[in-house]
């Protein structure tokens, strides 16, 4: 974070980073719960909260939340609501996950930190769940991008898909570096198979000028 506001651009690129990086993501949904296992690299544990007590942490003490990150001797553990339905249980485990990656300081009294840190960590689980350049390219395909497929597509809540819809309403691709546009380009190219699968391009609209300059890249990344 910059002071109280959330860094919108860190916890982007370091979901992007993990969508790119990680040997556990191969398609969607995301198993979340394989990320954390490794890119936590053995710091970082989850636990349902039935497990809680054998930790001897009271879950009343977590209030409403859905899930919460600890610190338990040197090491972090994210209870998580087994009861909540699936979806939003990879979410909360996602945020509660990006708190740690992103460094964040635990068990903030409520106020401008606070808030700005959820800010941050709902920025990063939504572009690690429902990523952005994911959802842009099956547009461009011509699939009808609204709130029931993105909850279908990656498996998410109702209220988690209205906000991504209204993200990227606010956002503009041409805006982006070089840099992070080429980063775009390892993405869609590590998830063509699950891209191709939802929408096939259409033979009518196959851009052969793009495609050369995409295998251009691909051939460079080797």
């Amino acid at each position: 974070m910059t002071g109280n506001k959330p860094d919108f651009k860190k916890a982007y690129s370091l979901a992007n980073e993990i969508l790119v990086s990680s040997k556990s993501i191969t398609d969607f949904p995301v198993p979340i719960k394989a990320i954390v296992k490794e890119k936590g690299k053995g710091l970082v544990k989850c636990k349902t909260f039935s497990k809680a007590k054998q930790y001897g942490v009271d879950i009343s003490d977590f209030g409403s939340d859905s899930a919460v990150i600890i610190a338990y001797h040197g090491k972090f553990i994210v209870f998580y609501d087994e009861s909540e339905p699936e979806y939003r249980i990879n979410f909360s485990i996602a945020h509660e996950f990006g708190h740690f990656l992103l460094k964040h300081s635990l068990n903030l009294p409520k106020g401008e930190k606070y808030d700005s840190q959820e800010i941050e960590t709902n920025y990063f689980a939504a572009q690690l769940i429902m990523p952005e350049q994911i959802i842009r390219t099956l547009q461009q395909r011509g699939t009808h991008i609204n709130k029931s497929f993105i909850k279908n597509t990656f498996f998410t809540s109702d209220g988690a898909a209205d906000k991504r819809l209204g993200t990227l309403a606010r956002t503009n691709y041409e805006w982006r570096s070089r840099s992070e546009k080429e980063f775009d380009d390892l993405i869609l190219y590590k998830y063509c198979s699950f891209i191709d699968r939802i929408c096939p391009i259409k033979k009518d609209f196959y851009d052969y000028d793009y495609e050369e300059e995409m295998q251009n890249k691909r051939n460079s990344w080797l």
